[in-house]
C-alpha cells in the first residue's frame, strides 16, 4: 500500500530512516535531492537511499499546460540492500541513530536529558555532537515525527490516536509540523490525517489488476 496523491501537490525536504521508493503511476514528477535531479515517468520509480533528503515535485511542464496532475506513491523498504546501504548518508551517524529511534518510537518523550543518559553521555556533549552534523535535537524529533505519520499513511494503517500516537499535542500542532517540515499545507494534512483515523474497506483484487495497478485510493 501506499501514499497517493491526485494533485500538483510538492513535497520537500522528505528524509527517512529506511529507503523510500517513488514509484510514478501515471504522468511525470521529479526527484530532487541537492544538485541532483531524476525525472520519473509513468511506470518508473526509484529508491532514495536512508537519512537522504529528497524533494517529491510535480514536473513544471504538467502545471504549466494545464495537464492532470501525476500519480505517484511513497513507501518504505522494510529491509536496506547492501548498496542502498552503501549510499545512504553516512556523514551524520549520530543524527542518523537518534531519527530512527525517534521514527521507532515517535511518542516518547525525546529530551535531551532521557537521550543523553541512554547514550551514556552529557546533555551538552549530545547537542554537540548534533550541532556538529547540522542538526539540532528539536527538528530532528519535529522531522521524524512528521516521518512516521506519512509512513503510517502510505501503509494504510490506523495510527490509533493521531496526533498523540505521532507525539503531537493537537491536531493544529500536527499541521503546523507538516507544513514547517515538508511544506504540507495545513488543510491538506487535515484530510490525509482525517482518512488515516479510519480503516479502509479492501477489496480483493484480480490477479492481473493486483500485477498492474496500485491497491490505493487517493489521500489528497
Amino acid at each position: 500500500m501506499a501514499i497517493v496523491t491526485h494533485h500538483h501537490l510538492q513535497l520537500r525536504e522528505l528524509r527517512f530512516a529506511a529507503p523510500a521508493r517513488v514509484r510514478v503511476w501515471k504522468g511525470a514528477a521529479t526527484l530532487r535531492s541537492g544538485n541532483v535531479t531524476i525525472e520519473l515517468r509513468e511506470g518508473e520509480s526509484f529508491t532514495v537511499p536512508s537519512f537522504v533528503r529528497f524533494s517529491c515535485l510535480a514536473h513544471p511542464r504538467m502545471a504549466a499546460q494545464g495537464m492532470r496532475p501525476a500519480v505517484w506513491s511513497l513507501a518504505l523498504e522494510t529491509q536496506s540492500p547492501a548498496d542502498m546501504e552503501s549510499a545512504a548518508d553516512a556523514s551524520k551517524p549520530h543524527a542518523r541513530r537518534l531519527a530512527a529511534a525517534i521514527f521507532a518510537r515517535p511518542a516518547a518523550d525525546w529530551r535531551a536529558e532521557g537521550i543523553a543518559r541512554d547514550w551514556q553521555m552529557s546533555p551538552a556533549r549530545l547537542r554537540a555532537l548534533l550541532f556538529a552534523e547540522g542538526e539540532s535535537l528539536r527538528s530532528l524529533v519535529r522531522e521524524q515525527r512528521v516521518a512516521w505519520v506519512l509512513a503510517g499513511l502510505a501503509r494504510m494503517e490506523d495510527a490509533g490516536a493521531p496526533p498523540a500516537a505521532a507525539g503531537f499535542a493537537s491536531l493544529a500542532a500536527l499541521q503546523r509540523a507538516c507544513q514547517e517540515a515538508i511544506g504540507l499545507p495545513p488543510e491538506i494534512a487535515r484530510r490525509a490525517i482525517s482518512l488515516l483515523s479510519s480503516t479502509p474497506v479492501q477489496v480483493a483484487p484480480s490477479r492481473r489488476d493486483d500485477v498492474r495497478k496500485p491497491r490505493y485510493r487517493p489521500y489528497f
